[in-house]
């Protein structure tokens, strides 16, 4: 079982918790939520837990981003 159809709800609970950080630590969460939604659907697909999914998405990016395979999100 995958926790696919989870992914749309983890993205509803960051954006909120986006919005109640202080304005100045919003930027780096748009950061961490475009990385979800750029890897979440693979990581989402293959894995059951919905925050190890969401956590090894983000990684994923910032690794890359880290190694310059990427242009920063």
């Amino acid at each position: 079982m995958t926790c696919r159809s989870e992914l749309p709800a983890v993205l509803e609970r960051w954006r909120r918790f986006r919005r109640a950080l202080k304005i100045e630590d919003q930027p780096a969460m748009d950061v961490i939520i475009a990385a979800l939604e750029k890897n979440g659907p693979a990581t989402f697909a293959g894995l059951d837990d919905p925050l190890e999914a969401a956590v090894l998405a983000v990684l994923m990016e910032l690794a890359r981003e880290v190694e310059g395979r990427v242009a920063p999100l």
